[in-house]
């Protein structure tokens, strides 16, 4: 295990500009043989504000998961907010870009790609429960005989098959046309603007951003921005904040009104919510 700078995994908040996904940097294997995998450590505690932006590949598999605050994925096609006790499930050569969000701490598990089940050939959520990071954390903090290493690691990626926790994904627009319009309110979900104001802020008609919505992402905009939203959300609540804040900073004048957009969309409140990923993972 390893601490490692912003300039290894970078990224963070919804980026300024679009991703480079054309042009990913190519990275080595980061898992040493005869070992399945390593985990690095990335301290986001003293970023203030975006970072700059780096999509790029491994030619292993990775887990992301954050073991304090929260840490933002993006791929080709959505944008995902993990908070503890989610993981994603990234396969080798798939372009990203990911980092912890400011104050946060996040976990990259590297897994040889030989050591890739079968069935783990895309991208996908996994359960990384406490008793499952203080494993990874141990390995990378302890030294033991390579026999024993090696088994911990195989019951590790047994355990990985437990059932994933909900991650909300917000779906990224590949419509040029809106892409623009879709990155300001993913930077700003605070942001209250109406439809009609956000398409006029970017030289659209109504009519075009509704069915740009409609025929990409296969929602209203309404729906998309509420997704933005309760992504935000569930950092903001993993990292303390009373309900009514995150609410307002959400963009919901009351909390009653930010809980009921909650409860559509992850079907239940956001303290169940919190709860429910806190929660130690069945036996």
């Amino acid at each position: 295990m390893s601490i490692i700078t912003p300039g290894r995994e970078r990224g963070g908040a919804p980026p300024a500009v679009a991703l480079r996904w054309s042009e990913p940097v190519v990275g080595g294997a980061a898992v040493v043989s005869p070992y399945l995998l390593t985990t690095s450590i990335l301290d986001g505690s003293e970023r203030t504000g975006s970072v700059d932006f780096g999509v790029h590949t491994h030619a292993d598999a990775l887990l992301v998961w954050p073991h304090l605050g929260s840490m933002t994925l993006h791929t080709r096609t959505a944008v995902r907010r993990l908070i503890p006790g989610q993981g994603m499930w990234v396969p080798p050569d798939t372009p990203h870009a990911s980092s912890p969000d400011p104050g946060s701490v996040g976990c990259y598990t590297y897994v040889a790609r030989t050591a890739v089940p079968p069935p783990w050939s895309t991208l996908r959520p996994m359960r990384v429960g406490r008793a499952l990071q203080e494993m990874l954390l141990h390995l990378g903090a302890t030294s033991m005989a390579d026999d024993l290493r090696l088994r911990t690691q195989r019951v590790i990626l047994e355990m990985l098959q437990e059932d994933p926790l909900p991650v909300i994904e917000v779906p990224v627009p590949e419509d040029r046309r809106i892409q623009a319009l879709a990155h300001d309110v993913m930077r700003d979900p605070d942001d209250d603007r109406s439809l009609e104001e956000w398409a006029a802020r970017h030289a659209l008609s109504v009519r075009t951003v509704t069915r740009a919505f409609s025929c990409d992402l296969g929602m209203s905009f309404t729906r998309w921005r509420s997704l933005v939203r309760m992504s935000a959300a569930t950092a903001l609540l993993t990292q303390g904040h009373p309900v009514n804040l995150v609410a307002h900073r959400c963009g919901y004048s009351t909390t009653s009104a930010f809980s009921a957009a909650f409860r559509r969309v992850t079907g239940t409140s956001p303290t169940e919510y919190l709860r429910k990923q806190s929660a130690p993972a069945p036996c």
